[in-house]
C-alpha cells in the first residue's frame, strides 16, 4: 500500500498530537507534582519509580521529536502555507513568513528577559550535567578540595594501619600522618567503599536508602531523591569505620 501525501500528513499530525500531549502532561507533572530543589521530610523526586531528571529527559526527547515533526509538517503543507501567505500579505508574503521565524526565536528571549537573573532561591537546585568540580581556594591560593553539587564537602579521617615492633598491622591507631578523605557529592557509594574500606551497602543502609539503590550513582544525585545531607554521610562513614576497628586489649602492668 503506497501512502499518499495526505496519508503522510495524517501520520505526521497524529504523531505531533501524541508528542504534544506527552510534553504537556510531563510539564504539569514536573511543575505541580514532583518537587524541585532540596527535599523536605517525606518528599521524593521519584514518581512511578522514575526520577524527576528522567522525566525531564523524556520531556526533552519528546520536544525534539515534536520540533522535527513540525518541520516535516511544514514541508508537506508548504503549498498551503505559501498560498495562504500570498492571499493575506500579497507580494510581502516572503517577509511575513520570515518575521514568523524571527518571532519564534524571540519568544524564548522574551521569557528570558522577564525572569530574574541569578535568583538566590535557585542557588541550591544543583549544577548542570557535565560541569567539572571546582576547587576551594586555600590560604596559599592553591585549589585544595573539590566541592559537591550543593557546595558542601565532608571530611572523614580514616584510621591508618601502623605496625608494632613485631611487624603486625595495628588498625585504628591514629598517627600524625593519618589519612583524611574528602567526601564530595560527586563521589559514589562504591568509590567511598574503595577509599574508606567500608561496605557501600552498609553505608546506603545507614543513610536510609532503599536496598536496590545504585551504588554507582553520585551522592549529589542521590540527595535529590532522598532525605540526607553530607553531614549524615560523614557521620555514617565514621560509625562504620569505628565498627571496623578491633577492640583494644588492655595490658595489665
Amino acid at each position: 500500500m503506497k501512502l499518499t501525501r495526505t496519508d503522510w500528513k495524517y501520520v505526521v499530525d497524529t504523531l505531533m498530537f501524541l508528542c504534544m500531549v506527552g510534553i504537556v502532561l510531563i510539564g504539569l507533572l514536573m511543575g505541580f507534582v514532583i518537587p524541585e530543589g532540596r527535599l523536605g521530610p517525606g518528599q521524593s523526586k521519584f514518581f512511578l519509580g522514575v526520577h524527576r531528571h528522567q522525566w525531564g529527559n523524556i520531556h526533552l526527547w519528546l520536544s525534539l521529536a515534536f520540533t522535527a515533526l513540525v518541520v516535516v509538517h511544514i514541508v508537506l503543507a508548504w503549498g498551503w502555507f505559501k498560498g495562504k501567505a500570498k492571499g493575506l500579505f500579497g507580494k510581502a508574503w516572503r517577509p511575513a513568513l520570515g518575521l514568523t521565524l524571527v518571532a519564534a526565536v524571540l519568544i524564548p528571549v522574551l521569557f528570558w528577559l522577564s525572569l530574574s537573573k541569578n535568583d538566590p532561591a535557585y542557588a541550591e537546585f544543583g549544577e548542570g550535567r557535565g560541569q567539572q568540580a571546582r576547587g576551594v581556594a586555600s590560604n596559599d591560593g592553591t585549589s585544595r578540595w573539590p566541592v559537591d553539587q550543593a557546595g558542601e564537602k565532608a571530611r572523614v579521617e580514616a584510621p591508618v594501619a601502623t605496625h608494632d615492633p613485631k611487624g603486625e598491622a595495628v588498625a585504628g591507631r591514629k598517627e600524625a600522618a593519618s589519612a583524611e578523605t574528602v567526601i564530595t557529592g560527586r563521589m559514589t557509594l562504591r568509590e567511598i567503599e574503595q577509599k574508606m574500606g567500608i561496605s557501600a551497602k552498609d553505608l546506603a543502609a545507614k543513610l536510609g536508602l532503599p536496598d536496590d539503590v545504585s551504588l554507582d550513582e553520585t551522592l549529589g544525585r542521590l540527595r535529590q531523591g532522598h532525605d540526607f545531607d553530607m553531614q549524615a554521610v560523614r557521620d555514617a562513614v565514621a560509625e562504620l569505620l569505628k565498627a571496623k576497628r578491633p577492640p583494644q586489649s588492655c595490658s595489665g602492668g
